[in-house]
Protein backbone atom coordinates (compact mmCIF):
# COMPACT_ATOMS: atom_id res chain seq x y z
CA UNK A 1 0.00 0.00 0.00
CA UNK A 2 1.33 3.12 -0.88
CA UNK A 3 2.11 5.60 1.89
CA UNK A 4 2.58 9.68 2.38
CA UNK A 5 5.15 11.26 4.83
CA UNK A 6 3.67 14.11 6.19
CA UNK A 7 5.91 16.81 6.96
CA UNK A 8 5.25 20.16 8.74
CA UNK A 9 4.03 22.91 5.95
CA UNK A 10 2.46 20.75 3.31
CA UNK A 11 -1.32 21.87 2.01
CA UNK A 12 -2.38 18.64 2.94
CA UNK A 13 -1.03 18.52 6.42
CA UNK A 14 -3.00 22.12 6.79
CA UNK A 15 -6.61 20.71 6.06
CA UNK A 16 -5.66 16.91 7.83
CA UNK A 17 -4.75 19.32 11.04
CA UNK A 18 -7.60 21.48 10.98
CA UNK A 19 -9.98 18.75 11.07
CA UNK A 20 -7.82 17.32 13.75
CA UNK A 21 -8.29 20.57 15.86
CA UNK A 22 -11.86 20.47 15.48
CA UNK A 23 -11.97 16.49 16.69
CA UNK A 24 -10.01 17.38 19.43
CA UNK A 25 -12.45 19.97 21.29
CA UNK A 26 -15.33 17.88 20.55
CA UNK A 27 -14.42 14.20 21.85
CA UNK A 28 -12.27 14.66 24.98
CA UNK A 29 -13.81 12.12 26.88
CA UNK A 30 -15.33 8.85 25.55
CA UNK A 31 -18.51 6.78 26.78
CA UNK A 32 -17.80 5.26 30.29
CA UNK A 33 -20.78 4.28 30.86
CA UNK A 34 -19.66 0.63 31.29
CA UNK A 35 -16.85 1.94 33.26
CA UNK A 36 -13.81 1.04 30.50
CA UNK A 37 -12.25 3.69 28.83
CA UNK A 38 -10.08 1.01 26.40
CA UNK A 39 -11.33 -1.78 24.47
CA UNK A 40 -12.70 -4.73 26.08
CA UNK A 41 -11.60 -7.26 23.83
CA UNK A 42 -8.82 -7.49 21.91
CA UNK A 43 -7.48 -5.24 19.18
CA UNK A 44 -6.03 -8.77 17.72
CA UNK A 45 -3.01 -10.21 17.63
CA UNK A 46 1.09 -8.54 17.98
CA UNK A 47 2.06 -8.05 14.68
CA UNK A 48 5.26 -5.87 15.11
CA UNK A 49 8.11 -4.94 18.09
CA UNK A 50 8.54 -1.30 19.17
CA UNK A 51 12.23 -1.92 17.82
CA UNK A 52 10.62 -2.88 14.13
CA UNK A 53 7.93 -0.46 14.00
CA UNK A 54 10.95 2.21 14.26
CA UNK A 55 12.85 0.52 11.52
CA UNK A 56 10.12 0.22 9.29
CA UNK A 57 9.14 3.89 9.43
CA UNK A 58 12.61 5.26 10.05
CA UNK A 59 12.57 7.78 7.05
CA UNK A 60 10.02 9.37 9.53
CA UNK A 61 11.67 9.18 12.78
CA UNK A 62 15.03 10.26 11.91
CA UNK A 63 13.30 13.69 11.69
CA UNK A 64 12.54 16.51 13.79
CA UNK A 65 8.79 17.05 12.90
CA UNK A 66 7.48 14.78 10.74
CA UNK A 67 4.32 11.67 11.21
CA UNK A 68 2.31 9.08 9.47
CA UNK A 69 -0.68 7.99 9.25
CA UNK A 70 -1.01 4.14 9.80
CA UNK A 71 -3.66 2.70 7.64
CA UNK A 72 -3.38 -1.13 8.14
CA UNK A 73 -3.66 -3.73 11.73
CA UNK A 74 -0.47 -2.69 12.60
CA UNK A 75 -0.22 -3.90 16.54
CA UNK A 76 2.28 -3.06 19.16
CA UNK A 77 2.39 -4.31 22.57
CA UNK A 78 4.35 -2.61 25.87
CA UNK A 79 4.09 -2.00 29.41
CA UNK A 80 3.67 1.36 30.59
CA UNK A 81 7.21 2.65 32.68
CA UNK A 82 6.42 6.03 32.71
CA UNK A 83 2.72 7.61 33.37
CA UNK A 84 1.50 11.77 34.61
CA UNK A 85 1.03 10.22 38.39
CA UNK A 86 3.82 12.58 39.29
CA UNK A 87 2.65 15.27 37.30
CA UNK A 88 6.07 15.99 35.44
CA UNK A 89 4.92 14.63 32.23
CA UNK A 90 1.89 15.63 30.53
CA UNK A 91 -0.25 13.49 28.44
CA UNK A 92 2.38 10.60 27.84
CA UNK A 93 2.55 7.16 28.52
CA UNK A 94 5.84 5.59 28.05
CA UNK A 95 5.61 2.23 26.90
CA UNK A 96 8.44 -0.37 26.81
CA UNK A 97 8.98 -3.32 25.25
CA UNK A 98 8.83 -6.81 27.39
CA UNK A 99 10.50 -9.51 25.72
CA UNK A 100 9.04 -12.40 26.95
CA UNK A 101 11.75 -14.69 26.52
CA UNK A 102 14.28 -13.23 29.31
CA UNK A 103 11.03 -12.44 31.03
CA UNK A 104 12.25 -8.68 31.58
CA UNK A 105 10.86 -5.29 30.45
CA UNK A 106 13.37 -3.72 27.88
CA UNK A 107 14.29 0.03 29.29
CA UNK A 108 16.03 0.63 26.07
CA UNK A 109 13.08 -0.38 23.46
CA UNK A 110 10.27 1.95 23.61
CA UNK A 111 8.41 4.74 22.69
CA UNK A 112 5.72 7.21 23.34
CA UNK A 113 1.62 7.06 23.56
CA UNK A 114 0.31 10.57 24.02
CA UNK A 115 -2.72 10.59 24.53
CA UNK A 116 -5.17 13.67 25.13
CA UNK A 117 -6.39 13.80 28.74
CA UNK A 118 -5.04 15.39 32.29
CA UNK A 119 -5.34 12.12 34.10
CA UNK A 120 -4.32 9.05 32.25
CA UNK A 121 -2.85 7.73 35.89
CA UNK A 122 -5.77 5.96 36.99
CA UNK A 123 -6.52 4.02 33.58
CA UNK A 124 -2.78 3.42 33.06
CA UNK A 125 -0.99 2.39 35.85
CA UNK A 126 2.57 1.94 36.04
CA UNK A 127 3.44 -1.58 35.20
CA UNK A 128 0.21 -2.26 33.11
CA UNK A 129 0.85 -3.64 29.62
CA UNK A 130 -1.74 -2.44 26.92
CA UNK A 131 -1.61 -3.41 22.95
CA UNK A 132 -2.14 -0.82 20.38
CA UNK A 133 -3.91 -1.49 17.43
CA UNK A 134 -2.26 1.53 15.44
CA UNK A 135 -4.46 1.79 12.00
CA UNK A 136 -6.04 5.26 11.83
CA UNK A 137 -3.22 6.86 14.41
CA UNK A 138 -0.19 8.62 13.21
CA UNK A 139 3.59 7.35 14.63
CA UNK A 140 6.45 10.31 13.90
CA UNK A 141 8.52 12.70 16.24
CA UNK A 142 7.70 15.21 18.10
CA UNK A 143 11.49 17.39 18.54
CA UNK A 144 12.77 14.20 17.72
CA UNK A 145 10.76 12.01 20.34
CA UNK A 146 9.47 9.11 18.71
CA UNK A 147 5.82 8.99 19.34
CA UNK A 148 2.47 7.82 18.95
CA UNK A 149 -0.33 10.89 18.46
CA UNK A 150 -2.23 12.77 16.08
CA UNK A 151 -1.31 16.03 14.27
CA UNK A 152 -2.53 19.85 15.72
CA UNK A 153 -1.91 23.06 15.21
CA UNK A 154 0.51 24.68 17.87
CA UNK A 155 -0.95 28.64 18.64
CA UNK A 156 2.50 29.12 17.09
CA UNK A 157 0.04 27.83 13.65
CA UNK A 158 2.88 24.96 13.56
CA UNK A 159 1.92 21.35 12.55
CA UNK A 160 3.30 18.85 14.69
CA UNK A 161 2.79 15.83 16.61
CA UNK A 162 0.32 15.96 19.53
CA UNK A 163 -1.82 13.43 21.49
CA UNK A 164 -4.43 10.93 20.48
CA UNK A 165 -7.91 11.68 21.08
CA UNK A 166 -9.16 10.19 24.83
CA UNK A 167 -12.02 8.72 22.17
CA UNK A 168 -8.96 6.23 20.41
CA UNK A 169 -8.61 4.60 23.89
CA UNK A 170 -12.21 3.09 23.60
CA UNK A 171 -10.97 1.63 20.07
CA UNK A 172 -7.32 1.17 19.64
CA UNK A 173 -5.73 0.00 23.07
CA UNK A 174 -6.34 -2.89 24.93
CA UNK A 175 -5.41 -3.83 28.66
CA UNK A 176 -3.32 -7.09 29.27
CA UNK A 177 -2.49 -8.62 32.33
CA UNK A 178 -2.20 -6.87 35.40
CA UNK A 179 0.30 -4.47 36.38
CA UNK A 180 1.64 -6.59 39.49
CA UNK A 181 2.40 -9.03 36.25
CA UNK A 182 5.48 -6.81 35.00
CA UNK A 183 6.13 -4.12 37.90
CA UNK A 184 8.49 -6.71 39.16
CA UNK A 185 10.41 -6.77 35.89
CA UNK A 186 11.12 -3.34 35.16
CA UNK A 187 14.60 -2.05 35.50
CA UNK A 188 15.89 0.99 34.25
CA UNK A 189 19.26 1.00 32.62
CA UNK A 190 21.56 1.73 35.49
CA UNK A 191 24.49 4.79 33.70
CA UNK A 192 26.75 4.59 37.06
CA UNK A 193 29.41 6.84 34.93
CA UNK A 194 29.98 8.93 31.65
CA UNK A 195 31.81 5.26 30.03
CA UNK A 196 28.67 3.93 28.86
CA UNK A 197 28.67 3.85 25.04
CA UNK A 198 25.49 6.28 24.80
CA UNK A 199 27.83 8.89 26.37
CA UNK A 200 31.02 8.20 24.44
CA UNK A 201 29.62 7.98 20.79
CA UNK A 202 27.00 10.80 19.58
CA UNK A 203 25.84 8.66 17.18
CA UNK A 204 23.80 6.73 19.75
CA UNK A 205 21.94 9.85 20.19
CA UNK A 206 18.94 8.85 17.57
CA UNK A 207 15.65 7.51 17.48
CA UNK A 208 16.91 3.97 18.17
CA UNK A 209 17.80 4.96 21.73
CA UNK A 210 15.02 7.29 22.42
CA UNK A 211 13.03 7.02 24.55
CA UNK A 212 14.79 4.97 27.37
CA UNK A 213 14.07 4.67 30.63
CA UNK A 214 17.38 5.02 32.99
CA UNK A 215 18.99 5.65 36.08
CA UNK A 216 22.18 7.78 36.09
CA UNK A 217 24.68 8.99 38.98
CA UNK A 218 25.98 12.43 39.26
CA UNK A 219 25.78 16.09 40.51
CA UNK A 220 23.77 19.12 39.44
CA UNK A 221 25.60 22.18 38.65
CA UNK A 222 23.96 25.42 39.93
CA UNK A 223 24.86 28.43 41.34
CA UNK A 224 24.11 29.44 44.62
CA UNK A 225 21.31 31.25 44.48
CA UNK A 226 19.38 28.10 43.12
CA UNK A 227 17.18 26.19 45.17
CA UNK A 228 14.84 24.21 44.03
CA UNK A 229 14.66 22.11 40.42
CA UNK A 230 12.00 24.12 38.42
CA UNK A 231 11.09 27.37 40.27
CA UNK A 232 8.06 28.92 38.18
CA UNK A 233 9.80 32.77 38.01
CA UNK A 234 12.53 30.43 35.65
CA UNK A 235 10.43 28.62 33.13
CA UNK A 236 10.34 29.26 29.04
CA UNK A 237 8.36 29.20 26.67
CA UNK A 238 7.60 25.47 27.06
CA UNK A 239 6.73 25.76 31.07
CA UNK A 240 9.94 23.78 31.61
CA UNK A 241 13.14 24.67 32.93
CA UNK A 242 16.89 23.02 32.08
CA UNK A 243 19.54 21.96 34.62
CA UNK A 244 22.67 20.59 33.93
CA UNK A 245 23.73 17.41 35.22
CA UNK A 246 27.11 16.29 35.54
CA UNK A 247 27.68 13.04 34.97
CA UNK A 248 31.85 12.54 35.56
CA UNK A 249 33.04 14.80 32.33
CA UNK A 250 29.89 14.67 30.73
CA UNK A 251 26.94 17.08 31.08
CA UNK A 252 23.11 16.46 30.13
CA UNK A 253 19.83 18.50 30.85
CA UNK A 254 17.58 17.66 33.58
CA UNK A 255 13.94 19.03 31.75
CA UNK A 256 11.15 19.72 34.43
CA UNK A 257 7.90 21.22 33.93
CA UNK A 258 6.67 23.41 36.65
CA UNK A 259 4.15 23.52 39.45
CA UNK A 260 4.56 20.15 40.21
CA UNK A 261 5.71 17.72 43.18
CA UNK A 262 8.89 17.33 40.93
CA UNK A 263 9.48 20.87 40.44
CA UNK A 264 9.96 21.59 43.99
CA UNK A 265 12.65 19.23 44.80
CA UNK A 266 15.20 21.17 46.25
CA UNK A 267 18.38 20.41 44.22
CA UNK A 268 21.27 18.99 46.74
CA UNK A 269 25.09 19.57 46.19
CA UNK A 270 25.77 15.65 46.98
CA UNK A 271 25.68 13.08 44.64
CA UNK A 272 22.33 11.53 43.60
CA UNK A 273 20.96 9.31 41.42
CA UNK A 274 17.97 10.20 39.15
CA UNK A 275 15.66 7.76 37.04
CA UNK A 276 13.64 9.15 34.31
CA UNK A 277 12.51 8.56 30.59
CA UNK A 278 16.17 9.95 28.79
CA UNK A 279 15.84 11.72 25.15
CA UNK A 280 17.86 13.96 23.22
CA UNK A 281 17.36 17.06 21.14
CA UNK A 282 20.81 18.72 21.08
CA UNK A 283 22.23 16.29 23.29
CA UNK A 284 20.99 14.27 26.29
CA UNK A 285 17.99 15.10 28.36
CA UNK A 286 16.25 13.42 31.53
CA UNK A 287 13.10 13.73 32.49
CA UNK A 288 12.13 12.63 36.11
CA UNK A 289 8.20 10.87 36.90
CA UNK A 290 8.04 11.43 39.77
CA UNK A 291 9.76 12.57 43.82
CA UNK A 292 10.94 8.91 43.94
CA UNK A 293 12.97 9.45 41.30
CA UNK A 294 15.80 11.37 43.33
CA UNK A 295 18.27 9.59 45.55
CA UNK A 296 20.54 11.01 47.43
CA UNK A 297 23.84 8.92 47.74
CA UNK A 298 26.10 11.33 49.12
CA UNK A 299 26.90 14.49 51.75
Amino acid sequence: MKRNIFHIGTWMLMSVGLMMVSCMDEYDAPDVSNGSVTKETSVGDVTISINNLKEKYASVFTQNNAFILIEDDEIIEGVIVANDKGGNFHQTLMLAEYNAEKDFVDPSNAIVLSVKNTCLYPYFPYGQMVRVNLNGLYVGCYSKLPKIGQPYYTSSNNLRLGPILFERCKSNIYLVGKPSDYISKIHPLELKDDSHELFQNKSYQNYKNSPMLVTVTGKFEYGNDVTILAPDEAKDAGQGVDRDFKIGNTTITVRTSTQNDVSFLKMPKAAVRLTGMMTYYDGWQLQLRSVDDMEIISE
